[in-house]
């Protein structure tokens, strides 16, 4: 559900992109022309260019950190769906066996 959120956040957040305002305004204040919304859009263009940029920024860093979070402790995939250990083993140095050589830590 937070990889969902991290893409909705992310999408929004390049719609409501300040460089993609110099198109969209105009063009939703053509569409909203003649109603109370458009003129309200129309005297404070200024507002709207800050709140925008304001959700951009907001947006695009909650969007991004919900996208490269790490899974929580215990969500690995190292169980099974059953919950039980999986059937591959430990990889070790040199030959598969596991006659008392050490461990490959992976970093």
């Amino acid at each position: 559900m937070k990889r969902i959120a991290g893409y909705l956040l992310a999408i929004t957040a390049l719609i409501a992109c300040p460089c993609h305002l110099v198109l969209a305004l105009p063009l939703a204040l053509s569409f909203l022309g003649g109603t109370a919304l458009g003129v309200a859009l129309e005297a404070h263009t200024g507002l709207l260019i800050a709140a925008a940029t304001v959700y951009f920024i907001a947006a695009l860093g909650g969007g991004l950190y919900l996208l490269n979070r790490w899974p929580e402790k215990g969500a690995s995939c190292l169980s099974s769906p059953s919950g039980r250990n999986p059937r591959t083993p430990p990889i070790f140095r040199g030959q598969a066996s596991y006659g008392g050589r050490e461990r490959v830590t992976r970093k």
